[in-house]
């Protein structure tokens, strides 16, 4: 297979197989230019010519290669999905470097660090890496790069895109956990190893491994793809002398370096050379298609790592560690009216979530919870559950809350792990107030009034008594209860209380849609008139009663006149 190269600024370029490719610069980065790969693969793309990132051998943007971004853009500012920035090689305190027999076949919580700095080659000192993942149609591609302290001698690094969260912890310790391929292409964690050697006729190899527990030693000397290349490593691809070139189409892979002295755009002091300035093969940038793989593009972590040799067992030397988080989530929680509950103790709710992977990758492990309008009780929570959930894929789920609130503001979240089995770490809320629910308190009251002659003290003196009906005319979908129902006449008399007596009905709870009846009588303090026969006396009785929660009180008011020498009959509840 043959693959052609055109001259980019600042790099090396020539034809592999060709004398002009035996002598290209020791550190001339490339990756896999064609590979097969499993059958489930997406289509080949050329990650050079998407008119997203400039692999061009320097960090800078050129302004005529618009709409590309470059390092220096930032990438983010172009559309990227996930950005690390410029990383610097420090931590809190300083640099820090792996301590200790580290190597990538080993898990990676069996993993320990310390400050810095190198105490072996500087070669080996990372001085800043950094990683940006733009989406292309249906694939997902990561461009990636790194600069070192020393350009002399050979170097060997490597890549880790990692599915799920690592850290490095201020113990000297890492938190997280491979991600196992479990003998599914692109399936597990990707690690990409650039080696350059030094020396006459050397040539830069590429091989792109994921982590796989079934690989419990090397297949051979020399590992073929499909192959496992050494305890846990598969080997996918491989690749020596191919760069990152718009003469090499199709490159699912690929990678350069600066041939000569290029400008730095962030602080930068190489070993030997100018401040400022990356002498050759300093800076490196790369470019991989995570779709190509196989699986699901779902990766939270990157690492840049040097190390001790090309071998698979390496010892591990400096890296530089950042969140790269491919996946996202997003959720949308709408909460609807409500009604009273059977009980009219609290409210009732119907709401509905919607889950949408809005991210590159499947999505596993999704755990949705309903906060129950009920924040920090989570003994109320609704949860749902699903398995996985594809790219550009929705789930929607419904509930209901019982509540006091009136109206609650009811939230929803998700969280989901970028592989089978892994932690939950992409997340996403969202909250809605449910609509208020009307309460409307409603009250009636009838009232009818006769007259009679009875004895006092041996005195004839007039009564009048009364009768009538309290009712609660709420009904159907706005029905609720009356408590502290009470109905209290005013004895003819409205301007005075003192002479009101206590409620002739209540206090009592009414339910909806009902009556009950109230009786009461007085003795009259005025006349209306000194003919008895056109003499009148009138009274009106006031009803009262609480609805539930804030609903307020309602009143009504019913007033009845009655003749001193005419004594009328009142049915029950009815108005003469």
């Amino acid at each position: 297979m043959r693959f052609l190269f055109r001259p980019v600024d600042g790099a090396t370029a020539g034809c592999i197989g060709s004398p002009q490719e035996l002598r290209l610069k020791p550190l001339l980065l490339s990756l896999i230019a064609a590979v097969a790969l499993a059958p489930t693969a997406a289509p080949a793309i050329d990650v050079d010519t998407l008119d997203l990132f400039e692999l061009d051998a320097n960090a800078s943007d050129d302004p005529a290669n618009s709409p590309d971004d470059d390092w220096d853009t930032p990438p983010n500012a172009g559309g990227a999905i996930e950005f690390t920035g410029i990383i610097e090689d420090v931590g809190g305190g300083g640099d820090r470097i792996f301590a200790g027999n580290n190597k990538d076949i080993h898990e990676v919580n069996t993993w320990t660090h310390k400050p810095g700095p190198l105490t072996g080659p500087d070669k080996n000192d990372i001085t800043n890496a950094y990683a940006a993942a733009y989406e292309s149609g249906t694939s997902t591609v990561a461009y990636f790069g790194a600069d070192r302290f020393s350009n002399v001698g050979d170097a060997f690094l490597g890549f880790w895109f990692f599915r799920g969260t690592v850290t490095a912890n201020a113990d000297g310790t890492f938190t997280g956990l491979h991600t196992d391929s479990n003998g599914a292409a692109g399936g597990g964690d990707v690690l990409v190893l650039v080696n350059y050697p030094q020396g006459a006729n050397a040539q830069p190899e590429i091989q792109v491994l994921y982590w796989e527990t079934s690989c419990t030693r090397a297949a051979n000397n020399d590992p073929q793809p499909g192959q496992c290349a050494d305890v846990n490593l598969l080997l996918k691809a491989k690749q020596t002398g191919a760069q990152c070139s718009a003469a090499a189409p199709n490159q699912d892979f690929c990678a350069i370096t600066n041939s000569g002295e290029v400008d730095a755009p962030w602080d930068y002091t190489p070993k030997a050379g100018n401040i400022g300035l990356f002498p050759f093969e300093s800076f490196y940038e790369g470019g991989i298609n995570l779709s190509i793989l196989g699986g699901n593009s779902c990766f939270s972590t990157f690492m840049a790592e040097s190390r001790s040799s090309k071998e698979y067992n390496a010892t591990l030397k400096d890296f530089v560690l950042s969140s790269f988080e491919l996946c996202s989530v997003a959720i949308v929680k709408n909460c609807t009216t409500g009604v009273l509950n059977p009980s009219q103790t609290g409210f009732i709710f119907n709401y509905s979530i919607t889950v949408t992977n809005d991210g590159a990758g499947t999505l596993h492990n999704l755990l949705i919870v309903d906060d129950n309008g009920t924040p920090g009780v989570t003994a109320d929570d609704d949860q749902y559950t699903l398995t996985s959930l594809a790219a550009e894929a929705s789930e929607t789920f419904a509930g209901t809350i019982e509540t006091t609130q009136n109206p609650p503001t009811n939230t929803a979240t998700v969280s989901a792990a970028g592989s089978p089995g892994g932690a939950r770490t992409i997340t996403d809320t969202a909250s809605d107030q449910c609509e208020r629910v009307i309460i409307s308190p409603r009250i009636d009251v009838t009232k009818c009034c006769t007259t009679e002659l009875t004895l006092d003290a041996n005195n004839v003196v007039i009564a009048v008594n009364f009768q009538g009906q309290v009712c609660n005319t709420t009904s159907g979908a706005t029905a609720v209860n009356l408590t502290n129902v009470t109905v209290t006449d005013d004895a003819g008399t409205p301007g005075d209380t003192s002479d009101d007596g206590p409620p002739v009905f209540g206090p009592a709870n009414l339910p909806a849609n009902t009556c009950q009846p109230y009786s009461g009588s007085y003795a009259p303090s005025s006349i209306t008139s000194s003919d008895p026969r056109t003499a009148t006396f009138s009274d009106t009785v006031t009803a009262r009663g609480d609805g539930p929660f804030d609903s307020g009180t309602a009143t009504a008011t019913a007033t009845d006149t009655c003749a001193v020498c005419t004594r009328d009959s009142c049915e029950p509840g009815s108005t003469p």
